[in-house]
C-alpha cells in the first residue's frame, strides 16, 4: 500500500463552517497554505524594537517588519495602527500532546535517539515523537488547543509540529499519517486562527474545527465528514461535503461530487443475548451496501477493543467470548469505500452451562458375555428423569435389536440375541425425545 500512495499526491482541503460566515471566509485554510499573517494592533509606546522584545524570533525581523509594512523605523508608531506581521516572524513555544488512553500494542519512538517504548497513559509527546498502534489496538492524544486525535488499529503517526505562536495566542498542530486511519475532533471550541493538519502519503487535511475521517487507499483517497463542512480538492478542483456525505479522489482526477455516505446498519432487530460463547449476527441487505464493518469492545467508548471485522457476505461471527456485557460498533460501506456513520449495538452473552456428560460403564467395549442376562451402566445424568437404551447389530443402528426406556443409571438384559457383536448406546430423554447420544461401545457372544 505505501508503493502504490507514493505514486500520486493529492491536495486536501478542510474547513469547518462555523455560525458566522465571515470568520469562514477570513480564517480559510488551504493545504500548505495556512493564516500568513497577524494583523497587530499597535498599543501606547509601542515600537519596532518593543515589538520585537515581545512577539518576535529574531533581531532581524525588526528591518523586515519596517519594509514589509511601508513604515521607516525612524517614524513613530501610533496606538490602535495595525502592523501585519507575518506569522513566520513571530516566536514559537513549543507545546506537547498528551496521551489520553491507550490499549493494546502501542509503542512509541523519537527521532532523538530513536529509542522505542511502550506508551503508557498520560506520556507527552512533542514534535518529532511518533507512535505505532498494531492490531485491535487504540491510542487517543489530546493537543494543546482541545483537538483529539484517535489513532486506530494498524497506524503509524508523527507530530511534525506543535506550538503555539506568541502574542497570537493560537495554536498550530502538524501531524504525519504514515499508515493506517485516524479519526479526528479538532479544535472543538472554534477558536479563530487555531489549526491542525494531517499529511499522508497522498494527502494533506487541514482543519480549523470539525469532526471527519479520511482513508488513503491504492491510487485514491476517501473522506467522509461527521460534523460541519469540509471542502475536498485533488486536481485543482473542489467540492463542499455536508456531514453525512463523502467524496474520493483517483489519481490524477477531480474529487466526484458529494455522495451521500450510506445507512448506517439497523441494529434493532439484533439480538441482545447470547447463550453460547461466541456471538453471530446476520444483516438484511441495503441498497449500495457491499461490506460491514465491526469492531467489538468490553466498553462504551470503545478503548478496549477485542475484535475487527469485515464481511461482504453480511454475517459477523464473534467467537471464545466470556460471560459479560459487550459494546459493538457497526458500520456499512459502498462501492466507493466510503462508510456510514456509526451504529452501537449492545448485547450480553451468558453461556448455559455444558449438559453433564454421559459415559458408558459397564461392560467394557469388546467384552465377550457368553450367557444372558447383560448388566449395562452409565454415568448418571442429574437433570435426567428417564434414558433411551438401544442395542443394534450394526454401528449406525439401522437393525435395532431392543429399545427400552429406563429411569435409572443402569439396565439388565435378560434376552440372548443369539451369537455375534453388538453395539449398544445411551441417551436422554426430554419430553419423550432423546437428546443427545452417549459413546457407543460393542459386546459380543
Amino acid at each position: 500500500m505505501k508503493n502504490s500512495l507514493s505514486i500520486f499526491s493529492i491536495a486536501l482541503l478542510f474547513v469547518s463552517v462555523i455560525s458566522h460566515a465571515e470568520e469562514v471566509s477570513a480564517e480559510r485554510v488551504s493545504a500548505g497554505n495556512q493564516e500568513k499573517v497577524w494583523a497587530y494592533s499597535v498599543l501606547k509606546n509601542d515600537s519596532f524594537e518593543r515589538i520585537y522584545q515581545k512577539y518576535l524570533n529574531k533581531r532581524a525581523n525588526i528591518i523586515a517588519l519596517s519594509a514589509y509594512n511601508h513604515h521607516p523605523l525612524s517614524k513613530k508608531l501610533q496606538p490602535a495602527q495595525i502592523i501585519n506581521i507575518p506569522v513566520e516572524m513571530l516566536r514559537r513555544i513549543p507545546t506537547h500532546a498528551q496521551v489520553l488512553l491507550v490499549y493494546g500494542d502501542v509503542n512509541t519512538s523519537s527521532i532523538v535517539g530513536g529509542d522505542t517504548h511502550q506508551v503508557k497513559k498520560d506520556d507527552l509527546f512533542v514534535a518529532g515523537d511518533s507512535l505505532a498502534t498494531g492490531k485491535n489496538s487504540l491510542a487517543k492524544l489530546l493537543f494543546a488547543d482541545g483537538s483529539k486525535i484517535d489513532i486506530q488499529s494498524n497506524s503509524n503517526l508523527s507530530i511534525q509540529d506543535s506550538y503555539q505562536y506568541v502574542g497570537k495566542e493560537t495554536f498550530v498542530t502538524n501531524l504525519k499519517l504514515v499508515k493506517g486511519r485516524t479519526q479526528v475532533s479538532a479544535n472543538p471550541e472554534h477558536t479563530l486562527g487555531n489549526t491542525l493538519q494531517i499529511q499522508t502519503p497522498s494527502a494533506v487535511a487541514a482543519v480549523r474545527g470539525t469532526q471527519f475521517r479520511v482513508a488513503a487507499e491504492e491510487n485514491v483517497s476517501l473522506q467522509e465528514t461527521l460534523e460541519g463542512r469540509v471542502a475536498f480538492s485533488a486536481s485543482g478542483q473542489e467540492v463542499l461535503l455536508a456531514k453525512g456525505y463523502g467524496s474520493l479522489a483517483e489519481k490524477d482526477k477531480a474529487p466526484l461530487p458529494p455522495i451521500q455516505l450510506p445507512s448506517a446498519p439497523d441494529v434493532s432487530r439484533l439480538p441482545k443475548l447470547f447463550e453460547l460463547n461466541s456471538a453471530e449476527f446476520n444483516f438484511l441487505a441495503q441498497q449500495g451496501v457491499v461490506a460491514w464493518i465491526g469492531q467489538l469492545a468490553l466498553d462504551e467508548d470503545f478503548t478496549q477493543i477485542l475484535s475487527e471485522q469485515m464481511t461482504q457476505s453480511g454475517k459477523l461471527i464473534f467467537a471464545d467470548l466470556i460471560d459479560g456485557q459487550y459494546y459493538l460498533k457497526l458500520r456499512t460501506q459502498d462501492q466507493n469505500g466510503l462508510q456510514s456513520m456509526d451504529a452501537i449495538h449492545v448485547f450480553h452473552v451468558k453461556a448455559l452451562p455444558p449438559e453433564p456428560l454421559l459415559e458408558l460403564l459397564e461392560p467394557l467395549d469388546g467384552a465377550v458375555i457368553p450367557l444372558a442376562p447383560t448388566n449395562l451402566s452409565w454415568t448418571p445424568v442429574p437433570t435426567a428423569t428417564n434414558y433411551l437404551v438401544q442395542v443394534a447389530r450394526d454401528v449406525n443402528f439401522t437393525d435395532n435389536l431392543y429399545e427400552r426406556h429406563s429411569s435409572y443409571n443402569k439396565l439388565t438384559i435378560n434376552q440372548s440375541f443369539g451369537a455375534g457383536m453388538f453395539y449398544w448406546r445411551v441417551a436422554t430423554l426430554s419430553a419423550g425425545k432423546p437428546q443427545k447420544f452417549s459413546n457407543i461401545r460393542t459386546f459380543s457372544r
